[in-house]
């Protein structure tokens, strides 16, 4: 079985790429390799080389940069699936697999499963509920096997020389060294849950490996905790910083059941948030000396 995996040079990538391996011969591309953007391209790419299952990571995240540029998160993020989706179903493609993001469901005061609504906050949100639709469409319109997961906050160490981007270990780590405060929105109450990108690649091979039709949506549930409980912990990996609460500042809770992925996937998380942050810590210290 071959699989293809865009995106693959990424914190999560480097990882599915690692877990696939196991169960068949995989190909990574990234943005270097395969501009998913340029339809032509993907036609070309997956023509000289069809792919059994195709793993697709490659896309731009973030909130505020997707209100800045949201054409820019449509076109990859949304128009960028769609024509992997056209080139698979042309290829013969058995298996397509959509990386989406639990923020498609919006701030929720309990937890999300896979039949809560829909509720995008921003394009970024936006872009990936649209592109599981896309996902849907191919897999009832054109019988290919389509997956959708819906993960939430991943983190894990980046190592040097890749740059640090959004992720808020490390960014609470340097306001530790720095002396400043962690500030978090209201009183610390709004949780968050958050996996380690190992647990994420599990849950690919899991997904990839199991029998199935038509299309299908997994949440994938990391470790809960309150923000303050998050900033708290890192505090004390960093053995100095302070936490302080602003209830002017608003904010909300993404939470969610990871029951269908447990019950069909035999998926649940395994790395907890305290080795998760020990990890990155570890390579904040080697990163600054």
């Amino acid at each position: 079985m071959l699989f293809h995996v865009t995106g693959a040079n990424g914190l999560v990538g480097k990882e599915v790429v690692s877990a696939l391996s196991a169960l068949g011969e995989v190909r990574g591309t990234d943005v270097g390799d395969m501009d998913v953007t340029d339809f032509d391209a993907v036609k070309k790419d997956f023509e000289k080389s069809p792919p059994d299952v195709v793993v697709h990571l490659a896309g731009i995240k973030g909130n505020l940069p997707s209100r800045e540029r949201p054409l820019l998160f449509f076109g990859v993020n949304t128009m960028g699936t769609l024509n992997l989706l056209e080139a698979s179903r042309l290829a013969g493609v058995k298996h397509f697999i959509f990386f989406s993001s639990l923020t498609v469901h919006g701030p929720v005061e309990a937890e999300v499963n896979e039949d809560s609504p829909l509720n995008p906050q921003h394009p970024y949100s936006g872009s990936k509920g649209a592109g599981e639709s896309m996902v849907s469409a191919y897999a009832n319109g054109f019988g290919m096997r389509g997956t959708n997961l819906r993960p939430n906050f991943i983190v894990g160490p980046i190592p040097a020389p890749l740059k640090i981007e959004d992720n808020l270990v490390y960014d609470f780590i340097d306001l530790c060294k720095k002396g400043e405060p962690i500030r978090v929105a209201g009183h610390g109450q709004y949780e968050r849950e958050w996996m380690h990108p190992k647990d994420v690649a599990k849950a690919v091979a899991l997904a990839a490996s199991t029998p199935g039709e038509g299309c299908q949506t997994y949440i994938l549930r990391g470790e809960r905790v309150t923000m303050q409980q998050f900033a708290e912990r890192i505090v004390k990996h960093v053995g100095q910083g302070s936490v302080t609460t602003n209830p002017d500042m608003g904010g909300f809770s993404i939470i969610s059941s990871g029951e269908k992925a447990k019950r069909e996937l035999g998926f649940e998380a395994e790395i907890d948030l305290d080795s998760v942050i020990a990890e990155v810590w570890a390579e904040y210290q080697v990163r600054h000396g």
